[in-house]
């Protein structure tokens, strides 16, 4: 079992370093499994040899990142895997997550960021992702130096858009609320999405032709406009409004959708719904694999880690889908396994689980022994160190 694990993780790992030196390919293979048994950014957990110490190891490791750029590989890996798989009503999620590095002055291109855990502005980075039938398309760094937020954004949804022939139905969050953004996402790029508004937003009722404030809006379809940059009607560019009471006790949920054929308020609801795989997908990147205790100071080091940890999870994504799928023995064997591992930790299948079940699976790294503590004799009691304060 462990050797199908490490052979499937090996076999997927080799086209994106396929243009990298034999070096560079034992560093990122090390450093790819690293990740997948400590489940940590943090290069010196990551040394796997006894003959060196993890310093130097760790700087190995570090030297290579910064020579290399394994972004666009794992791009193409990941959309590979499902680029066959989008048809027209299929979810494609945008959403936006953070990095708080509030105590790393010293990084490359550090941004002033909103923590949503937090509900303050810290020093960080912002990640644009997108994911698809839970794989992790982008999980790109924002720079702010070079691009707006809303550039970035545009040029993400151009790019994939092109890639899926048109296909698929984008749903974003009300953090991507912009009357311009939808505007370009129709006539431009002429994409079908699911957005969700924010409750101060004004619409123009087709029907009547009157203002409205979202919030008095009552549940039901409407055919809307939106206003313009300067406060006008644009009435070439006609939305769908949908208002739902979808949770008892819960204000309605307000989407404004593009889409070409007809669909019930319920399955619109459900279809930005769907959007929640993205976030679990950043919770994955962050509890998984430790997201934001990557320590590199430089940022081309910095994105290739991000990128890496992109790439562990659609691998975890992709085994986890093959072993419920295929009949093998050998696959069949491993499923057998992580049953056992979640009956006897108590827990439910699911890809969360799954990567649980991987870093237990897989041999482990070489464990260094802990230098015990050196015993200081004292020539005082310990009744007048306590008296001193020492405890």
């Amino acid at each position: 079992m462990y050797k199908y694990i490490q052979d499937f993780i090996r076999n997927n790992s080799r086209s994106i370093f396929s243009d990298c030196t034999v070096p560079q390919k034992k560093a990122v293979s090390e450093i790819v499994r690293g990740l997948f048994i400590a489940g940590t950014p943090i290069l010196r957990h990551l040394v796997q040899s006894e003959k060196k110490t993890a310093k130097k190891q760790a700087e190995k490791y570090s030297h290579h990142l910064g020579n290399i750029n394994l972004k666009e590989k794992v791009e193409a890996f990941s959309l590979k895997k499902v680029k066959n798989e989008v048809k027209k009503d299929t979810i494609i999620a945008y959403d936006l997550t953070d990095i708080n590095k509030e105590f790393s002055k010293k990084m490359e291109k550090l941004s002033v960021v909103f923590d949503g855990s937090r509900r303050d502005m810290v020093d960080g980075f912002l990640l644009h992702g997108v994911g698809v039938n839970g794989m992790l398309l982008k999980l790109q760094v924002h720079e702010h130096e070079t691009k707006t937020l809303n550039q970035v954004r545009l040029n993400i949804v151009k790019e994939l858009a092109e890639s899926f022939g048109g296909n698929g139905i984008w749903a974003f969050d009300r953090g991507n609320d912009g009357k311009l953004f939808f505007k370009d996402l129709r006539q431009k790029l002429k994409v079908q999405f699911v957005a969700r508004l924010r409750v101060n937003r004004t619409v123009v009722m087709k029907k009547t032709g009157a203002m409205e404030k979202l919030e008095n809006v009552s549940v039901g379809q409407y055919p809307v406009f939106i206003l313009d940059k300067h406060g006008r009607t644009d009435t070439k560019t006609e939305y769908l409004l949908v208002v739902s009471k979808h949770l008892p006790n819960k204000p309605p949920i307000r989407l404004l959708c593009n889409l070409k054929e007809e669909y019930s308020s319920q399955q619109i609801v459900g279809m930005y719904l769907q959007r929640w795989g993205i976030e679990n997908a950043f919770k994955r990147a962050k509890q998984k694999f430790n997201l934001e205790k990557i320590r590199v100071l430089n940022y081309q080091k910095f994105v290739n880690l991000i990128v890496l940890i992109q790439f562990a999870i659609n691998v975890c994504t992709i085994s986890f889908i093959a072993i419920q799928k295929f009949t093998d023995s050998i696959i069949s064997g491993v499923l057998i396994c992580y049953k056992k591992f979640i009956k006897r930790k108590s827990l439910s299948i699911n890809l969360d689980s799954f990567i649980s079940f991987l870093q237990k699976s897989l041999k482990p790294l070489i464990l260094r022994p802990k230098k015990p503590k050196s015993i200081q004799i004292s020539l005082l009691s310990r009744r007048q160190l306590e008296k001193l304060g020492s405890f």
